[in-house]
């Protein structure tokens, strides 16, 4: 696909933002919007998105890698 779509995905929680996390990945979408009934909680899940480094055990390899 030459061009990335924009994706909507209506449900922040947990689901949805998982979903997000693994688009965002994936680069499939230029654009990802999350809907949620919390606005609040869509608007952090949008930053997390965009500014987290997400780690896991074990991090002290992951976090010399991401040195």
């Amino acid at each position: 696909m030459p061009y990335p779509c924009k994706v909507c995905i209506i449900g922040a929680g947990s689901v949805g933002s998982t979903f997000a996390y693994t688009l965002m990945q994936s680069g499939l979408a230029r654009e990802i919007v999350l809907i949620g009934l919390a606005a609040d909680r869509a608007q952090g899940e949008a930053m997390d998105l965009n500014h987290g480094l997400f780690f896991a055990p074990p991090v002290d390899i992951l976090t010399y890698v991401a040195y």
